[in-house]
């Protein structure tokens, strides 16, 4: 096979990814807000793609439940909430505790961690968080693995951004240093070979994520946030 022939086949996994990770930026963000309409050829005109990447990466928002389709009212940003990014959040949990930790190539924990920087004063723990369990959940899961970093850890790293958060009525600084300390509990075990240890501080890390993410009355996200004019 020429290079030019696998360019041409990867080209369209590449523009279906760039598309998704846009939409749902845009999305989680509130530039895109709940009810809006998305439609396909504006979108991809507005992009310089064909309409194949942007259905790709529609149905796969679809799937996550972020865009809604409908044959009458066509295509539109569901009317998500952070209920959706609790659920998510939760399965994180379960996979870093009772999966990564336990299974079958646990033994190379300290591998994955060795090669990450100690968390700086300056870093956000809920992200240094979120990259360590999407190291250790590739690891653990292969092919599955990336597929479980995109649709749960990509909304969770959009979402724990302060502004975006605060949007949703979540304080993204409440119970902030325990969880640092957590997280480096964590980290000082994984490093050690202490999976057991390691477990528990994940397990508390994930109560109080938890928490924060419902630490607050819902608020709903400010609709059309910097979006411009619908589309429509």
């Amino acid at each position: 096979m020429s290079m030019g022939s696998l360019e041409e086949q990867l080209r369209p996994q590449l523009l279906s990814g760039l598309a998704y990770e846009r939409l749902l930026a845009e999305i989680v963000s509130g530039r895109l807000a709940p009810g809006q309409r998305l439609r396909l050829d504006l979108l991809a005109h507005s992009w310089a793609v064909s309409r194949t990447p942007v259905r790709e990466a529609l149905t796969r928002l679809s799937d996550m439940r972020f865009v809604h389709v409908s044959p009458n009212a066509g295509t539109r940003v569901a009317d998500w909430s952070r209920v959706d990014m609790i659920e998510r959040a939760r399965v994180i949990d379960r996979l870093i505790v009772k999966e990564s930790l336990t299974g079958s190539r646990a033994e190379s924990v300290p591998g994955v961690l060795s090669a990450r920087a100690p968390l700086a004063d300056t870093d956000c723990e809920l992200a240094s968080y979120l990259d360590l369990a999407e190291a250790l959940i590739s690891r653990e899961f292969g092919r599955l693995g990336s597929l479980i970093v995109g649709d749960h850890i990509e909304p969770l790293r959009l979402f724990v951004d302060a502004d975006t958060a605060r949007r949703h009525g979540v304080d993204v600084d409440s119970g902030r240093a325990r969880r640092r300390a957590l997280l480096a509990s964590a980290r000082a075990a994984l490093a050690q070979g202490a999976q057991a240890t390691a477990s528990e501080a994940f397990d508390a890390f994930g109560a109080s994520f938890l928490e924060m993410l419902g630490s607050t009355p819902a608020a709903s996200p400010r609709r059309g946030a910097d979006s411009g004019p619908p589309l429509r």
